[in-house]
């Protein structure tokens, strides 16, 4: 018996232990001011006003004089106990990083805040003796704006030009992935680093572990440096606290290579917050561009050197359109970076609390059911897949054209186990539309007031084949596959 009970007792060593249920990233900031309050709470995150930005831009600031990676940990009492102890929580980066002065000094101490990784306003006691005013650059200023998630640059007062990044995206295992807001001072070239795989090229330390620096890349098995992964998120919320810069260079010149070559020490830079602050629409009469031969994404410039000469000048359309008929299936062009769907900047003004639900909903365009008596074809000789063309590509010539039946009868009968065809364009089926309704954040209530019924709209003309790859599937009747593929 005794054995028997030390066996059990092994065994539920062995067993892993229970999990801890993590906190979320609003109750790690329970309790504490966050860096949306840093500036003022009657602040005025305008960046079209050159004279007040280039005013705090050179405004001196106090940073705590201790080596640019030590960790100063506020007191809550004169030489005692730290405020806050979480991990890569509660402490102020050294000879970057500003604070504010609260109070005198009380026997060698001092009362300051300062905000830590987690965008956490920490209030407590250091030595008085670190204290240190720094006087900014005189000719650049940097602001890094969360909201529209752009780098500003400054030249001698004036707001010279502006590029694409992606700053902290935080999560409940690490809510110290934002990045915190503040006023900092550029303070070393660190270079190239490795980052779980990821290179970050032209890293200016600014903030202890946080960089200005180049886009990610990785390196290819043909020695080329891929970017597509990290440039896609450019414009959003990405990284684990960097600000990650866009390596194409604007018309100015300006990218994360120019900020290398150009920027001082002692250039200040500003991170001003998103919270609180509500990110407007663009205008529906902006112009947008695409190529209506079969391109997949839509461009803020007409000429985006992203696309093939004989597709140029792209073809313009209303910002008002994008989320409407067929260019609803157009990406962002990752090079020229035009503005987002009025339903992405909806869901972050929703996530920071900005707007009502009411209101979250009222700015997503559904995605309608295309028309019943829309026609879907397949081949009845034992084809597997239903296709948007009579004559699709791949099926072999002997048994086209195929077959047409409505879109009403695709979920009945045998047109049920149908597959949609992965060569030609493809029609969802309902329940695909309604989740991806569902996934875009309307509510089920809401859908079920809706008529998502509506005629399809005519398919874009396709482009001719750059090139063409034959693959040979193993189903007799369904084969010989010509593949587009479009750069």
């Amino acid at each position: 018996m005794k054995r028997v009970l030390s066996l059990m007792l092994c065994l539920l060593m062995l067993l892993p232990a229970a999990p801890v249920q993590a906190k979320t990233v609003s109750e790690w900031l329970e309790g504490y001011d966050t860096g949306e309050i840093w500036f003022g709470e009657d602040f005025h995150y305008d960046i079209t006003d050159e004279e007040a930005c280039w005013e705090l831009l050179q405004k001196p600031i106090t940073v705590l004089d201790a080596h640019q990676t030590e960790k100063i940990y506020p007191r809550e009492t004169p030489d005692g106990k730290k405020v806050n102890t979480d991990k890569l929580g509660g402490f102020i980066n050294g000879a970057s990083a500003a604070v504010h002065v609260l109070g005198p000094d009380e026997d060698g101490w001092t009362l300051i805040e300062g905000v830590d990784y987690y965008n956490r306003i920490i209030r407590g006691y250091v030595r008085t003796r670190i204290l240190k005013t720094v006087t900014p650059n005189e000719k650049y200023g940097i602001i890094i704006d969360k909201l529209t998630q752009r780098l500003y640059v400054f030249i001698d007062g004036k707001l010279w030009d502006s590029c694409l990044i992606s700053t902290g995206l935080p999560n409940d295992e690490q809510p110290y992935n934002e990045t915190a807001a503040g006023e900092y001072m550029i303070c070393s070239w660190v270079g190239d680093f490795d980052s779980e795989g990821m290179i970050c090229a032209t890293a200016l330390r600014f903030n202890g572990g946080d960089m200005i620096h180049e886009v990610p890349h990785k390196i290819g098995y043909d020695g080329k440096k891929i970017y597509d992964r990290w440039e896609a998120l450019l414009g959003q919320k990405a990284s684990h606290g960097c600000i990650r810069t866009q390596r194409i260079a604007t018309e100015k010149g300006l990218n994360a290579r120019w900020l290398w070559d150009n920027l001082k020490k002692g250039t200040k830079v500003l991170v001003w917050d998103d919270g609180g602050r509500k990110m407007p629409y663009p205008e529906d009469d902006r112009q947008l561009f695409y190529n209506p031969e079969g391109g997949s994404l839509y461009h803020a410039d007409r000429m985006c050197s992203t696309v093939r000469d004989k597709y140029l000048p792209l073809k313009a359309f209303a910002y008002g359109e994008l989320d409407s008929g067929d260019f609803l299936r157009l990406n962002a062009c990752t090079k020229c970076q035009p503005v987002r769907r009025k339903s992405a900047i909806a869901a972050e003004n929703f996530a920071r609390g900005v707007i009502t639900q009411e209101e979250f909903e009222a700015a997503l365009t559904p995605i309608p059911y295309p028309a019943e008596d829309l026609q879907v074809y397949y081949n009845p000789n034992g084809g597997k897949y239903y296709h948007s063309e009579e004559r699709c590509s791949s099926v072999k010539e002997r048994f086209l054209p195929l077959t047409g039946f409505d879109y009403a009868k695709l979920d009945t009968g045998n047109f049920a186990d149908l597959k949609p065809c992965p060569y030609c364009d493809k029609i969802p089926r309902k329940a695909e539309i309604y989740q991806a309704n569902l996934d875009m954040g309307i509510s089920p209530e809401k859908l079920a007031e809706l008529d998502l019924t509506t005629p399809a709209s005519a398919p874009m003309e396709e482009a001719e084949p750059e090139e063409t790859v034959t693959v040979t599937e193993a189903d007799p009747r369904d084969v010989e596959v010509s593949i587009t593929i479009r750069n």
